[in-house]
C-alpha cells in the first residue's frame, strides 16, 4: 500500500481525477468526511542515537470515503482537496478487494512514469572543468 500511496501523491492530478470520475460512475461511493485541512506532526529519527523526535507540523488535506461499508482514507501534503478525495476513493476500492483493471493499469503506468522522471532528475553530466591561468 505504501507504493500505491507514493504513486497517488506524485502522479498527474488531472489523470487521477479522470480515473476517479470513471470509477464513481461504476461504484456506489459515499463521502464520510469531506476534504479538510489540518496539521500533521512529522516524525524523524536521530541518526546518532536512533531516537524518534518530531520535526514540526506540516499542512495536510485529508478525506474519508466509504464503499460497501469499507472506509478509504486519503491524505496528502498541502491544500489539495481533490487529490485527497481521489486517494480516499482508490483506498476504499483497493481495500474492498474488487478487481478493477483500469485502476491496476493506472497504477502501473504512473509508477513507470514517476520512476523515469526520478531517474532523469538524478542523472547528471559532469563536464570537465577547464582552468585558465
Amino acid at each position: 500500500m505504501e507504493k500505491t500511496d507514493y504513486i497517488l501523491n506524485h502522479c498527474c492530478l488531472d489523470a487521477l481525477r479522470q480515473l476517479v470520475i470513471s470509477l464513481e460512475a461504476k461504484f456506489a461511493l459515499q463521502i464520510v468526511k469531506e476534504p479538510s485541512l489540518g496539521l500533521t506532526m512529522i516524525r524523524a529519527e536521530d541518526s546518532v542515537e536512533s531516537q524518534e523526535f518530531y520535526l514540526g507540523e506540516a499542512l495536510t488535506t485529508d478525506c474519508e470515503v466509504s464503499y460497501n461499508q469499507i472506509t478509504g482514507y486519503g491524505i496528502c501534503l498541502g491544500d489539495e482537496p481533490v487529490r485527497a478525495y481521489c486517494i480516499a476513493v482508490v483506498d476504499a476500492l483497493l481495500q474492498s478487494g474488487t478487481p478493477i483493471p483500469e485502476l491496476d493499469e493506472f497504477l502501473s503506468t504512473h509508477e513507470a512514469k514517476i520512476l523515469l522522471k526520478e531517474k532523469l532528475s538524478t542523472t547528471r553530466y559532469n563536464a570537465p572543468v577547464l582552468i585558465l591561468k
